[in-house]
């Protein structure tokens, strides 16, 4: 029943033609000005999971039927900062149960404070994550860090798009190829909207050293991902809103059967400043730690 691990191979994008319209100026080319004087970007991000239908309990003599299968969460929430060009970001995520149904509220637990994380991520320094429900972080430490250069091979395989990805001009680029058309004011600015599809496998990629035949398994995995998007970017180039809708048909028991992705970037060129914590209070970790929390 735990779902953690999928959110790592979300989000994918590729491109289908959109409607006509007048486009912005290019995203990519807006967005890398910024990332040449190492500006910010304040971020605002929701997921939704939804499990499908729940799988019920074995029915007795009278016995209640209620549904189990609702995942660790449904929702979780992430704000924070990123600081473009030196790939760097200060991320904290909040998990939330939002599908218990009626008849188990008061018994399923609602309270995931526990879970809450917060994940500084700094180019050449790897990922630094702070959670309070660890337990694997000796007394007197309060972060655990990792830097390992084999990590991220499995979402480099499936396409996964994290923060950082999708800011790359590679990513811009295929997101705003659908012809744009007129949308609506977002933080005071008049967008207009990219619209596509793709098979997330699309975006698959391969590291130094990762392993061909585990990348192989993986992408065949996640083959049959589909995800859409819809992106507002303002006149200026740069993304306003991007909303990605994820399907999985071939989702195990208690993996989420769908996913929806809002992310809202404001603040653009802001001045942001991401340090690490400090020395006294991390603990290296030999397992990989995620480039944003989940």
């Amino acid at each position: 029943m735990r779902s953690r691990g999928f959110l790592s191979i979300v989000l994918v994008i590729s491109l289908t033609a959109g409607c006509g319209g007048q486009a912005a100026p290019p995203s990519a080319e807006a967005v890398a000005r910024l990332a040449e004087d190492s500006a910010g970007v304040r971020i605002a991000k929701r997921v939704w999971l939804d499990y499908g239908q729940a799988m019920p309990t074995p029915r007795a003599e009278d016995d209640l039927i209620v549904p189990v299968d609702i995942g660790e969460y449904s929702e979780s929430r992430t704000t924070g900062v990123m600081r473009l060009g030196v790939d760097a970001s200060d991320l904290t995520t909040t998990f939330h149960r939002t599908n218990v149904p009626e008849e188990l509220k008061g018994l399923v637990p609602d309270d995931l404070s526990s879970m809450t994380t917060r994940a500084i991520s700094i180019g050449g320094s790897g990922t630094y994550e702070h959670r309070a429900g660890r337990k694997d972080v000796p007394a007197g430490k309060t972060w655990l860090h990792h830097n390992g250069s084999g990590c991220g091979a499995a979402a480099r395989a499936v396409g996964s798009l994290d923060l950082r990805a999708i800011l790359s001009p590679e990513v811009l680029r295929k997101l705003t190829a659908p012809a744009s058309s007129p949308e609506e004011v977002i933080d005071g600015v008049a967008t207009v909207l990219h619209a596509g599809s793709a098979p997330q496998s699309e975006f698959g990629g391969q590291g130094p050293g990762d392993d061909p035949v585990t990348l192989a398994v993986l992408r065949e995995r996640f083959r049959s991902v589909e995800v859409s998007w819809r992106l507002w970017v303002g006149p200026d180039g740069l993304p306003r809103r991007l909303r990605l809708e994820a399907a999985m048909p071939a989702a195990g028991k208690g993996m989420p059967k769908t996913s929806v992705t809002e992310i809202d970037f404001t603040g653009w060129g802001s001045d942001v400043t991401i340090v690490p914590p400090a020395g006294e209070q991390v603990h290296e970790t030999g397992s990989c730690l995620a480039a944003e929390p989940r």
